[in-house]
Parts: C-alpha cells; sequence; structure tokens
C-alpha cells in the first residue's frame, strides 16, 4: 500500500463499528474545521480551534449542508453576519410547516449544529455581544417567527 492508503486506512479504522450517519456528521465535522485551520496543519493548532470559541472574520460554514444523527438531512436556511440557520429535510410529512426544526451555528462555535432553542441560542450567546439584542428579540417572539412577506426567519433580522 502507499502512504496516502494507509493513512486512510488508519484513519477509517478509528470508524469500525460507527453507524455511517455518524460517520458523515463526524467527517463534516472535519471539513469544517480543515476550513478553519491554516496550511500546514498544525495539532496545537486544531485542538485551539475545538476548545475555543472562535470570532470569526469569514463565513461560518462554507458547506451549507449536514446530516443529523437521525439520517435526515439539514438544508441551509438563512444567515446573518454570526448566526446561520439550517432546516431539516423530514422524510415523513415533508410540507407541513408547523413539524419543522431548526438548527443552528454560530461564529462562536462554527463546528457544532445544534437545535435551535431559546435556551441553547442563550447559552451559545452567553456573554457576547448579540445576547442582549437577542434577550430583548425572545421577549418579543418566538424563536421561530418567520416574516409573513419574505418567509425568513426574523431571528437573523434580529
Amino acid at each position: 500500500m502507499n502512504d496516502e492508503k494507509k493513512l486512510l486506512y488508519n484513519i477509517l479504522k478509528k470508524f469500525n463499528g460507527m453507524g455511517k450517519i455518524e460517520a458523515y456528521d463526524l467527517i463534516h465535522k472535519l471539513e469544517t474545521l480543515l476550513f478553519y485551520t491554516s496550511n500546514p496543519i498544525n495539532e496545537e493548532e486544531l485542538k485551539q480551534i475545538i476548545v475555543s470559541n472562535l470570532s470569526l472574520n469569514h463565513e461560518i460554514d462554507p458547506f451549507h449542508f449536514t446530516m443529523l444523527p437521525n439520517g435526515n438531512s439539514c438544508e441551509f436556511d438563512g444567515f446573518n453576519e454570526w448566526l446561520h440557520i439550517y432546516k431539516e429535510n423530514r422524510r415523513i410529512f415533508p410540507n407541513w410547516s408547523i413539524l419543522d426544526t431548526y438548527y443552528f451555528k454560530t461564529k462562536y462555535a462554527p463546528i457544532d449544529l445544534k437545535k435551535l432553542t431559546k435556551k441553547r441560542l442563550l447559552m451559545d450567546l452567553k456573554g457576547k455581544p448579540e445576547e442582549e439584542k437577542i434577550i430583548n428579540f425572545l421577549k418579543e417572539y418566538k424563536i421561530s417567527k418567520k416574516d409573513v412577506i419574505t418567509n425568513r426567519l426574523l431571528i437573523l433580522e434580529a
């Protein structure tokens, strides 16, 4: 085996016993992580990116697509300068908007895709410049409130 195939084999051994969806999710996180690291790759920089809250000056997630542990995909739904919103593509009742589930990434945690809830968003923004603005927004609106004309989540305008 050549060196590249050996390296690939050694990496794939770590996936042994893992479900395909979990593996896809992990690969997506690796792709996103590699997007943020410099070239050549430095182990210490990777560790710092993983454990720290990043404040980025470029796109939060360049791929705009991910898989959920339940096997459903999530497609990019909207963004602002600090927040990306994803909408789950359900296999059952895909056109029932009342069942829509949203996920988010922030520029402070671009690797983690989290379900969009008040609690999770406020935890992610604790101590950040956007925190007060979002607290005021959430006092007035539900987190999933949409503009009736554009069908865009209002949280992206906050």
